[in-house]
């Protein structure tokens, strides 16, 4: 198990630091009882994450397993990739407001130019409480670039060229 590198100044609303409201989800590379690698974190709702009474919000529920998705992509894929296509979210029970939980992610196929990632989270009791199936292709440097995503540079050395 190792913690992943999250740097300081990071103004991500799901992972990052500084990010003053933001969710500040912490990662670590885990291998899985099937031998796998995959990224784990924990997580516990707070009273201002609330949807329906005692329940975390649906959009923020999807915030962690889509923050956790991009990290195994990142980190397990071995370079910055970009979410495309379709993404499959499912929540089987939404998680309680005040409880801790756990998110996992893994690549579940991959090609050159193409990785699945999914992504489960669950209750401190081990059931499940949501799903998140997403597709990833290659960051293209000069495509972030002509968007004007100004990447810091220990990610932009992780781009394709």
């Amino acid at each position: 198990m190792s913690d992943l590198e999250n740097p300081s100044d990071n103004p991500c609303f799901g992972c990052g630091p500084q990010s003053a409201r933001g969710l500040h989800l912490n990662f670590r590379e885990e291998v899985a009882a099937d031998g796998s690698a995959e990224i784990r974190g924990e997580f516990s709702p707070r009273p201002d994450e609330i949807g329906w009474p005692t329940l975390f919000h649906h959009g923020l529920h999807f915030t962690v397993l889509y923050e956790a998705s991009y990290w195994a992509a990142l980190t397990l894929g071995g370079k910055v990739w970009i979410s495309h296509g379709p993404i499959s979210y499912t929540a089987d029970r939404l998680p309680r407001v005040g409880a801790q939980y756990s998110v996992s992610a893994r690549i579940v196929a991959r090609e050159e130019s193409h990785l699945r990632v999914e992504a489960r989270t669950f209750s401190g009791a081990g059931k499940p409480c949501g799903t998140l199936e997403s597709d990833w292709r290659p960051a293209s440097l000069d495509v972030v670039r002509r968007a004007g995503v100004p990447l810091p540079e220990y990610l932009a050395r992780e781009c394709d060229p």
